[in-house]
């Protein structure tokens, strides 16, 4: 019986065998991975604590508040893979330096072949690029005409993968603006470089927005610019200003206003000139028939004398333009304020500035050549629009006083009060109010919101450097407990002023 059992089950294995050798056996390779990536604190004094990044679909991020830079971490990682690479270096879990402050790709290796690639992102302090300048010896920057020589660096970021490190000068600039504790500041490069992808110059300046708890207004305003079309407008970045070793704050880096390529643009002949309340503080002026006193960009004060020849070739020019356009015949195309004015620049300006209430009355002007007609650009000072302050009677008006929405702040003011009597300009400021509406505006608020999104991180840092909120600062109307409500009344400003002026404008 024994020997029966032991056959039936020998041919019950051979049956088996025979079934499945027709059946093919899948071996599924495994994929490398990594499922742990973090800064470990003891492989990384410089952070506070042990910082896990999240990996997910080949893409490795973390954001570290607490860290200014990070050109020099250690990564500790665990996966499945039998080597890891960057750019072809063998990494060592706990011991490998990268510099994180661009994106940095991970490549986890299998013998086979096989690879999985991660790219890292991460980002510190507020996410912004950080530009830090040291003056020589620490020296301190009190001057507005004196420049102090030391060192600028701007740290690469995962947006612009290109810092920046060479010796400069400073000084500080401004009118009123200098005079606030949270100071603005013009750079001169000893060589011309870009700087976070905006084009190769010498000259850049660091605006405070002080008195801007927004920090917004001076974008809006060149935001607009560009929409608008106007023949140049100054690029800018947000970025935390570090004056040696010391946070100062959230700053506007942008290009300074001058004529060079890629700048205002202007022949050898040409002027930049700005009608400035502030002329008699400068070396060299001239005023109007009209009374309007105009200083000078371009060309340089340091090349002109008084008497010269070019600067009484722009006194007269603009001498005539405006006896021109006060006279009788102003309207005429050929003989009349359009020989000398670029009506439709100046009507693409007029509207920047009355859609954002702007206050501040010391405009650019622009004669490319001494055959070209005059031009309304470049845009600046923006600190004191969308509701932030008003004339008042005797000056500057004060809390509780609000800034009025529904007036027109330049219809009125330099040349525009006699522009609008002529059909021709109305119409033009009309269509490109219609373009302004449909077009310009809701791509501004598209902007605006990445920008606010942009620097979330760093206003909280600003405000803590620079306690300011809730209180009135310098001619300011407006002291909201946070920052979401300053951006939420200069919002609400602007869409209130935009039905306003819809209305106005398409009664003219």
């Amino acid at each position: 019986m024994k020997k029966q059992l032991s056959l039936v089950c020998f041919v019950l294995l051979v049956a088996c065998k025979q079934d499945n050798e027709g059946i093919p056996v899948v071996h599924v390779p495994q994929t490398p991975s990594l499922s742990s990536f973090v800064f470990e604190k003891a492989n990384n004094p410089q952070l506070a604590t042990d910082v896990t990044c999240l990996i997910e679909e080949g893409k490795i991020t973390a954001f570290i508040p607490s860290l200014k830079s990070a050109t020099s971490l250690v990564p500790t990682f665990s996966g499945k893979y039998e080597k890891v690479e960057v750019d072809g270096k063998l990494q060592v879990s706990g011991f490998s330096n990268n510099d994180f402050s661009s994106i940095v790709t991970y490549q986890c290796i299998f013998s086979s072949g096989r690879t999985t690639s991660y790219e890292v992102h991460i980002t510190v302090f507020t996410k912004l690029p950080i530009v830090s300048v040291t003056t020589d010896n620490n020296q301190p920057i009190t001057s507005k005409d004196d420049y102090v020589a030391g060192t600028m660096t701007v740290s690469k970021t995962l947006e612009f993968d290109d810092g920046y490190e060479g010796r400069m000068r400073i000084k500080g600039r401004g009118n009123a603006t200098w005079y606030y504790e949270k100071k603005p500041y013009k750079i001169k490069l000893d060589i011309g470089s870009e700087i976070l992808g905006m084009p190769s110059d010498k000259e850049w300046v660091l605006l405070a927005d002080y008195c801007d708890k927004t920090l917004m207004r001076t974008e809006y305003g060149f935001i607009l610019g560009e929409l608008a079309g106007l023949p140049w407008t100054p690029r800018f970045r947000h970025v935390e200003y570090f004056l040696n070793g010391v946070y100062e704050g959230t700053y506007t880096l942008c290009e300074q206003v001058k004529v060079a390529d890629n700048r205002a643009n202007a022949a050898k002949d040409g002027y930049l000139i700005e009608r400035d309340n502030y002329w008699n503080l400068e070396p060299l002026w001239f005023t109007t028939s009209k009374g309007h006193h105009y200083t000078f960009k371009y060309p340089d004060t340091d090349d002109l004398t008084v008497g010269d020849e070019k600067v009484t070739f722009i006194n007269n020019f603009m001498n005539e333009m405006e006896d021109v356009l006060y006279s009788n015949n102003f309207k005429d195309p050929n003989t009349g304020y359009r020989k000398y004015m670029d009506a439709d620049v100046f009507a693409r300006w007029f509207l920047i500035q009355e859609v954002l209430g702007n206050i501040d009355t010391n405009p650019y002007f622009v004669l490319e050549s001494r055959t070209a007609r005059l031009k309304a650009y470049p845009l600046w000072d923006f600190e004191w629009s969308l509701g932030l302050a008003a004339a008042g009677s005797n000056g500057w008006a004060t809390p509780p006083a609000v800034s009025p929405i529904e007036i027109f702040y330049w219809k009125n003011n330099v040349y525009f009060d006699r522009l609008f009597q002529d059909p021709y300009f109305t119409s033009i400021v009309k269509n490109h109010w219609k373009t302004m509406k449909d077009e310009w505006i809701p791509a501004l608020y598209e902007a605006i919101d990445k920008e606010q999104e942009h620097i979330k991180y760093a206003q909280k840092e600003n405000f803590k450097r620079w306690n300011i909120l809730g209180q009135y600062v310098s001619v300011g109307l407006v002291a909201f407990q946070t920052w979401q409500e300053e951006l939420d009344y200069a919002e609400n400003f602007l869409k209130k002023r935009i039905t306003w002026l819809d209305n106005q404008i398409n009664g003219l």
